[in-house]
């Protein structure tokens, strides 16, 4: 059985929306990162088309759903573009269309199915003290952060650095082809590259479910590895490892230490308890 612990969602941005989203229901919990706008007029009508497309997914993944997770996946897709294009009529560049990375885990004791297209991670610790870390791509951070780094522009807000922002536009273009990584989006065939992955965790055993935002605490800033972090959600609670998160980036608010698109991500976590 799984039981929501605590749960945490703070924006990078104050002054903007989140488009993070969370939530879970029965045996079934995950968290949605939206792929942040490259422009700066949503298409949807909403704050963002990334928030737009993570609260849509969000609301529709409390509905009930069989055992095939592709062929529900495809229907979620599907309505998210039916919901999209009842709005945005005109045909728009690739880079415009609302992307968002998923992270779901299901319970199917004695063991733990998880389901994932894009790059948020699930870090989980047993009763016998054995830790896991699943979720994302290898060396998807260092990748992220090398670009970063090279950025001459850094110092403007996001969408006044022309040269980051072309860079930033061609490669979310280059998504969600064949040959290519895939994200969850309006196009069905994100279903057939979700992966899917099964781990046997002897309970009671924690999981943290984290957008890359907030996962950054031990991908990005070696704060903890996976088995600690799980450790300080437990002991310390996720209020203050938000705080500690944000203190480490207003540290480094220049990006000199770690080279970043952005001064603070999103950043949302789940923990819950498997029992």
């Amino acid at each position: 059985m799984l039981t929501l612990v605590e749960s945490i969602s703070l924006a990078g941005d104050r002054k903007k929306q989140n488009d993070d989203a969370c939530g879970q229901t029965g045996p079934r919990a995950w968290v949605i990162d939206g792929a942040t706008d490259l422009h700066d007029q949503p298409l949807s009508g909403h704050a963002s088309d990334a928030s737009w497309l993570a609260q849509h997914l969000n609301r529709r993944l409390y509905e009930p759903f069989g055992d095939d997770w592709t062929a529900s996946l495809r229907a979620l897709s599907e309505s998210a573009a039916a919901s999209f294009h009842m709005t945005v009529k005109a045909p728009h560049e690739r880079w415009r269309s609302p992307t968002a990375s998923l992270l779901m885990v299901i319970d199917r004791a004695p063991r733990l199915h998880g389901v994932e297209l894009g790059d948020c991670r699930m870090f989980a610790l047993d009763a016998e003290g054995a830790a896991f870390a699943k979720g994302g791509r290898e060396g998807a951070r260092e990748a992220e952060a090398a670009s970063a780094a090279k950025q001459s522009d850094a110092h403007k807000p996001l969408l006044e650095r022309a040269e980051t922002l072309e860079r930033l536009r061609r490669g979310r273009a280059a998504l969600n082809q064949p040959g290519a990584e895939w994200t969850f989006g309006l196009d069905p065939r994100c279903a057939e590259h979700a992966r899917s992955w099964f781990i046997d965790v002897k309970t009671p055993a924690h999981l943290l479910l984290m957008t890359d935002g907030f996962a950054a605490l031990a991908d990005q800033y070696r704060a903890y590895d996976a088995r600690a972090l799980v450790r300080a959600a437990l002991h310390k609670g996720l209020q203050e490892l938000g705080r500690q998160l944000r203190a480490i980036e207003s540290a480094d608010a220049d990006g000199a230490r770690h080279p970043r698109f952005k001064a603070s991500d999103d950043a949302t976590a789940l923990l819950l308890r498997l029992t």
